[in-house]
């Protein structure tokens, strides 16, 4: 009987995990926030927890943050529409909704100027909360009562936004229990932090051009912007790349709150939710689970999940550090969540126009993405268990278990060994 419900355990496992990254349409079109994509904002929804079996207490923590809210990487998104529609403009060439849309533009190019890439407030306010709960969450891994000592490891890439990220949470627990002791890196050393995979970025190129052609046309919304839309045709040599440059643009500003403004309404909902699955399909296609770069993605992280278990393995022996916390990017949580089998996070879908419905990036990797690995030991027998926390919410991986969602460590140990030698 017991091994019956081991098994029914699993398969419920592996049904739940094909359906959480999945999407439909419908659901995407409830919040446009979700356009965002990568560039959504952390959202936190008091998520439910399943209590430990009894006798366990938490002592441990290993935790691979994404960095938190920030400003678009590129100028281009700014720079380039700015300067086509302010000659337009000159030229008496836009519509209300043309004049307006370079009003917003240009205001969010001032504002993120000498800033493109950078934390912003927001980021560092997620930061702060993700910490926050953390804390309260765990009350025994934070805990200094008695003479225990808590000793956190903090890490980060050499990114302004992971260093700042990183010292924005661990300030964050400081203020909650100034007794902690946190020590603090960005260094090169640290490999498995930074550790990009191969891509051929040529062929997710093709792939999303191929998927534009078939589905996106720019002739409404540059009607809409444009009243001589013979001038538009004569001055911007890509509409289609013109109108996604927009779009990029569109989808950062939830990230700088304090602006206030909006630039999506110039697309339509089906604009948005196609424009949208291009950039899905392209993060899917560079560092996802897909079948153009899966292989190559999934192994760069290898060097990652080896320190997480490592690092385990010698929280539990020398029972000296109450957390490992990692800060990095959305090109290295995504292989991760991958290469260790996260719920819903390492679907294989081949055809371009259903990888939204197997693999959605404002579940994946919003901005302050984060895995949390809970570790409990039992105090009368020394057994550990594990919990895996995917953006503060219980998620499930492939390993059978007794006690879903908790799982022995000795056999998530196991099965992520095989992992990091294949």
């Amino acid at each position: 009987m017991k091994r019956l419900a081991i098994h029914f355990c699993f398969a419920v496992v592996l049904f739940t995990s094909l359906l959480q990254a999945q999407t439909t349409k419908e659901e995407f079109l409830n919040n446009k926030q979700y356009a965002g994509g990568l560039y959504c904002p952390y959202s936190y929804t008091h998520p439910v927890s399943t209590p430990a079996p009894n006798g366990y207490v938490p002592f441990y923590i290993s935790h691979y943050g994404r960095h938190g809210s920030r400003w678009v990487l590129s100028s281009s998104c700014h720079v380039v529409p700015k300067n086509i529609l302010g000659d337009a403009e000159k030229a008496g060439a836009l519509t209300a909704l043309g004049k307006t849309l370079y009003e917003h533009i240009r205001i969010a190019a001032d504002d993120a100027a000498d800033r493109y890439g950078d934390l912003s407030p927001l980021g560092t306010k997620e930061q702060k909360a993700i910490a926050e709960r953390m804390f309260r969450s765990f009350p025994e891994i934070f805990s200094t009562k008695n003479g225990r000592r808590c000793i956190i490891h903090s890490r980060s890439t050499q990114a302004p936004r992971c260093i700042l990220s990183m010292a924005a949470n661990s300030e964050r627990l400081k203020e909650l229990n100034p007794e902690i002791e946190i020590s603090r890196d960005a260094t090169k050393r640290d490999k498995y932090l930074n550790n990009p995979a191969a891509i051929n970025n040529d062929t997710v190129k093709a792939i999303v051009a191929a998927f534009l052609e078939r589905h996106f046309s720019p002739r409404r919304f540059i009607a809409s912007i444009f009243s001589d839309t013979v001038y538009a045709t004569e001055h911007i040599k890509d509409q289609t790349e013109f109108a996604n440059l927009v779009f990029s643009a569109a989808v950062n500003m939830p990230n700088l709150d304090y602006l206030n403004i909006s630039m999506l309404d110039v697309f339509t909902l089906d604009e948005t939710f196609i424009l949208w699955q291009a950039s899905n399909l392209q993060m899917y296609s560079e560092v996802g689970p897909s079948a153009v770069n899966g292989k190559s993605a999934v192994r760069s992280a290898a060097p990652l999940l080896k320190d997480i278990v490592e690092c385990a393995d010698a929280a539990i022996e020398n029972k000296n550090a109450s957390a490992d916390l990692r800060f990095g990017h959305d090109s290295y949580i995504i292989p991760l969540l991958a290469l260790m089998d996260i719920q819903g996070m390492n679907v294989q879908e081949p055809d371009p126009d259903k990888v939204y419905t197997a693999w959605c990036s404002y579940k994946a990797s919003p901005m302050g993405t984060n895995l949390q690995l809970i570790f409990y030991m039992n105090e009368t027998n020394g057994d550990i268990l594990v919990k895996l926390l995917h953006c503060e919410k219980e998620t499930a991986i492939p390993v059978a278990t007794d006690v879903a969602p908790y799982y022995h460590w000795k056999d998530v140990r196991a099965y992520y060994e095989k992992k990091i030698v294949e």
